[in-house]
């Protein structure tokens, strides 16, 4: 399968491209940059063309798969355009900056029998697995607590700046919108989304606290943001068991993690195995398409996407 990768991304560099070359499945790797790009610095072992012009690129590519790395503000305007080319589309988080939109594309991508998905990797890491093994093995999840907080980004950063789809509701709500789908998959009865601190200079929102509760007295607190010590951990609580995982987000691809459980006061720890999200991420995709069953990931997308629209309108409210 051929890919084609529209904008060159950190993400792109450091994760997404080193994890498609490990991939056998993948024949060619297109490239389309508007920033100066040579290949004496991309990996030996990478074979495929350059582009200046991502149109050009969309247009000309032998690529089956667009991955679009792009600013936020840009996914809408290149997913659309990759989709109508008749290409598959993998798109960074946030997806889109709108339910709207979403919705729109996925009609799109079903109306010509493509593949749209997001990039929201974390959740093909090996320890989402245990996590689920275990709340399903003790009764479910009952209470769900999750942090993801990093310090301050530089002013520079596309994050720090509202025209640009920046913002930490945008940059971390897709965690904390597929942090719910995986645990209770359904959206919450109730849910309160409070913006706690913004930007001093752009006054873009740089912390949000979500509160959420679902049917069966279930319910789900998360404190995420880019204005404090990095924080990254997940805990689950259900009947007679607690189990935290860190890391969980961003697990670096050779992690080999430890959950720490507490079962009716018993500590104890689980080991799991390393694992790169982005590679499994973009086999899970592959297969997908290989087997013309992409319809679980068009469903992913939207809950997060309903799940983000819901906390945008709370957090506006408040």
């Amino acid at each position: 399968m051929r890919f084609l990768i529209v904008g060159f991304s950190s993400i792109v560099a450091r994760r997404a491209l080193p994890a498609l070359l490990q991939l056998p499945d993948v024949e060619s790797i297109d490239i389309a940059s508007r920033r100066p790009l040579e290949r004496t610095s991309l990996p030996d072992n990478w074979s495929g063309k350059i582009y200046d012009d991502y149109r050009e690129a969309i247009s000309n590519s032998q690529a089956e798969v667009v991955y679009v790395s792009l600013v936020n503000s840009l996914h809408e305007e290149w997913v659309a355009i990759a989709l109508r080319s008749e290409k598959h589309v993998i798109v960074d988080k946030p997806a889109f900056l709108s339910l709207a939109a979403a919705v729109q594309l996925i009609e799109i991508a079903t109306k010509n029998d493509l593949c749209l998905a997001e990039a929201v990797v974390f959740s093909y890491h090996p320890q989402i697995a245990a996590l689920e093994k275990l709340s399903s093995e003790t009764g479910g999840t009952t209470r769900l607590i999750a942090t993801f907080t990093i310090p301050p980004l530089h002013i520079d950063n596309f994050r720090n700046h509202p025209e640009l789809g920046g913002g930490s509701l945008w940059d971390l709500g897709p965690y904390a919108a597929a942090a719910s789908r995986l645990f209770f998959g359904s959206l919450p009865e109730k849910l309160t989304c409070n913006v706690v601190s913004n930007h001093p200079e752009t006054n873009v929102d740089t912390g949000f606290s979500v509160l959420a509760s679902y049917n069966g007295g279930r319910s789900y607190v998360g404190q995420f943001g880019f204005d404090t010590e990095y924080q990254n951990w997940l805990t689950f609580i259900g009947p007679g068991i607690a189990v935290t995982a860190d890391r969980i987000f961003t697990a670096p691809p050779n992690l080999e993690n430890q959950l720490e459980v507490s079962r009716n006061s018993q500590k104890s720890r689980v080991p799991v195995k390393a694992g790169d999200s982005f590679e499994l991420f973009f086999r899970s995709v592959i297969s997908a398409i290989d087997g013309r069953s992409w319809s679980g990931l068009a469903e992913d997308l939207m809950y997060d996407a309903r799940m983000l629209d819901r906390m945008r309108v709370s957090a506006r409210a408040s």
